[in-house]
C-alpha cells in the first residue's frame, strides 16, 4: 500500500491531526484521520468522497478513481492548498458547516446509517454461523462458532434423543436452517431501519444467550454479550436516525 497524500490539520488550540490517503492496487484508496479509518461517504464516476467532523468543522477528502490524479482535502467546502492547514475556532451563531457542501447534519445522518448497518450485520453473522454450526454438527464435528444460536444445538440434541441416533436427524437440520434463515431475514429488516424487527431480534438473541448461561459456556456468554452490545448500538442508531429524519411539527398560530 502506497502513501499518495498527507495533510496536517491544526486546531485553534494547537492540537494536530494527520489525514492520510493510501492506495493499494486491488483494494483502492484508504483514508484515515489519526489512524481512524473513514468509511466512504458517497461516490461519483470520477471519485470517492470521505467525510468526517473535526473541532466543529467538516473535512472532505476526494480520491479520484484515476490513480495518477492527486486526492484533495476540503475544510468546510474550501480546498486546502499545500499539506498543512489551520482550523479557525468555530464562531457562535455561524451557519452549519460554514457553507460546506456536506453539512454536519448530513455527516451525522451518514454516521448513524453506518452504525445501523454495522449493527444489523450482526444478524447475518449470527444466522450464517448457526447454519455452519448445524452443518458441522450434522457431520459429527464437535466444534462450532460461539456467535451462532444455542437453540439449534438444543434442537439437535433433543432430536437425537427422540430418534435414538448419534447423527442429527434431517428434520432437525431443516428446523435449524429455517431458524437461521429467519435470523437472516430479521437482519435484512434491521438494516433497512425496521425498529420493531430490530428489537425483536435483540430479544431473541438475548433469550438464546440464556441457554449458554444455563450450560455454563463462558465463551458463548461472552460472544453473545458482545453481539447484543453491537445489536443495541445499531438499534439506538436506527432510532436516532428516524428522529433526525422526522420533520419538525409546523407551528400553528
Amino acid at each position: 500500500m502506497a502513501r499518495v497524500a498527507e495533510w496536517t490539520v491544526t486546531e485553534a488550540s494547537g492540537k494536530q491531526h494527520r489525514v492520510l490517503v493510501d492506495r493499494a492496487p486491488i483494494f483502492g484508496a484508504r483514508v484515515t484521520v489519526d489512524r481512524r479509518r473513514l468509511e466512504r461517504f458517497d461516490q461519483t464516476p470520477e471519485s470517492d468522497r470521505y467525510v468526517t467532523s473535526l473541532a466543529g468543522h467538516v473535512l472532505t477528502v476526494n480520491t479520484p478513481r484515476v490513480s495518477n490524479d492527486q486526492p484533495t482535502l476540503h475544510v468546510d467546502g474550501k480546498p486546502v492548498l499545500g499539506t498543512e492547514t489551520a482550523l479557525p475556532a468555530p464562531a457562535e451563531g455561524a451557519p452549519d458547516g460554514a457553507g460546506a457542501t456536506v453539512s454536519s447534519r448530513d455527516l451525522l445522518k451518514f454516521q448513524l446509517t453506518q452504525r445501523r448497518l454495522n449493527g444489523g450485520a450482526w444478524f447475518y453473522w449470527i444466522g450464517g454461523a448457526s447454519i455452519l454450526n448445524s452443518v458441522l454438527n450434522a457431520a459429527g464435528t464437535q466444534w462450532g462458532l460461539a456467535v451462532g444460536l444455542g437453540v439449534t444445538y438444543l434442537i439437535d440434541e433433543i432430536a437425537k434423543v427422540l430418534s435414538s441416533t448419534v447423527r442429527t436427524p434431517i428434520y432437525a437440520f431443516i428446523i435449524d436452517i429455517a431458524i437461521a434463515g429467519g435470523v437472516l431475514l430479521i437482519g435484512r429488516a434491521a438494516r433497512r431501519g425496521k425498529l420493531g424487527w430490530y428489537a425483536f431480534g435483540i430479544g431473541l438473541y438475548l433469550l438464546d444467550g440464556l441457554l449458554f448461561v444455563a450450560a455454563g459456556d463462558f465463551l458463548g456468554i461472552a460472544v453473545h454479550a458482545i453481539g447484543i452490545y453491537g445489536l443495541i448500538s445499531g438499534w439506538r442508531a436506527t432510532r436516532s436516525l428516524k428522529q433526525l429524519e422526522t420533520p419538525a411539527p409546523a407551528l400553528v398560530g
